[in-house]
């Protein structure tokens, strides 16, 4: 694999992520569902609550409608591409602030789309066991 091939896989799959990081914001579920996989799922390990991308886009649609969508910013502290040999897969991890992490799955079938939005629990820290 050459690092030319990665880079343009790299700058695809960070283009569709905006775009549809974006949708998600404005509540554009229309736009959502051109770059969610069809078995696409959101995972919150903590709760043990699993929602399919039917459940989200009735929820988001109407949230818009009601004009009570306002989803949370999230302060990002670093992301990590990790890509499969053949370029067909790609996890993403996110770090945000106080330890919790969020992983994305993408797959390549012609184009990215997102497979799973998993919330990952979070893990005790030294900290976190002195505290108790």
């Amino acid at each position: 694999m050459q690092y030319d091939e990665v880079g343009a896989m790299d700058q695809e799959l960070k283009q569709i992520r905006d775009i549809w990081t974006q949708a998600f914001f404005s509540g554009d579920y229309e736009v959502l569902a051109q770059y969610e996989h069809e078995q696409f799922k959101v995972v919150y390990e903590q709760e043990g609550r699993v929602e399919s991308n039917f459940v989200r886009y009735d929820r988001i649609a109407h949230a818009v409608k009601n004009g009570v969508w306002k989803p949370q910013k999230l302060a990002v502290e670093f992301e990590e591409f990790d890509y499969d040999k053949d370029l067909k897969h790609c996890q993403v991890l996110i770090g945000l602030q106080d330890q919790k992490q969020i992983r994305e799955l993408w797959v390549r079938e012609g184009v990215w789309k997102i497979i799973e939005l998993r919330f990952l629990k979070r893990k005790k820290t030294a900290q976190d066991k002195s505290k108790n």
